[in-house]
This record gives structure tokens, sequence and C-alpha cells, in this order.
């Protein structure tokens, strides 16, 4: 990345691009975007044929880097 996040619409992008390359499954709907102090948190969906996963990602203000991912299953 390299540049400093300052919008919500920022951290989407980055959010997006992040499920495209790593994330199992067709991109969904972003459900949720958080500002705190230093990261943008955003939470979105992935589908497979069988399944829906919902993901959360944390992405650094500074340099908009994703420092952290969780995935959740529907059946879990």
């Amino acid at each position: 990345m390299g540049d400093d996040v300052e919008e919500r619409d920022e951290a989407v992008t980055i959010a997006e691009e992040y499920a495209d390359s790593e994330c199992v499954g067709e991109l969904g709907e972003v459900t949720d975007v958080e500002e705190r102090d230093k990261s943008w948190y955003v939470e979105f969906q992935t589908h497979t044929f069988s399944e829906t996963y919902t993901h959360s990602v944390e992405i650094t203000k500074a340099v908009g880097n994703v420092v952290s991912h969780d995935r959740s299953s529907q059946f879990e």
C-alpha cells in the first residue's frame, strides 16, 4: 500500500482488494466499518457454493497494511 488511510472508502477498497487476493469465495457485502485510534476495522462476507464466511480485517491508518484477519463460518 504505502499511503495513509484517512477515509472510510479507502479502508473498504483495501479490504476488498485483500479479499479478492487472499480469501476463499466470492466477495459479498461489507457489513461494518469502524475507525479506531490507529486502525480501521472492516467486516465483510465471502460466499462459496455451500458456505458463507464472515471476515474481519484490521488495517493500519498509517501505510494501510492489513495486520490481522479473522474468519468465521456460518456453521460455527
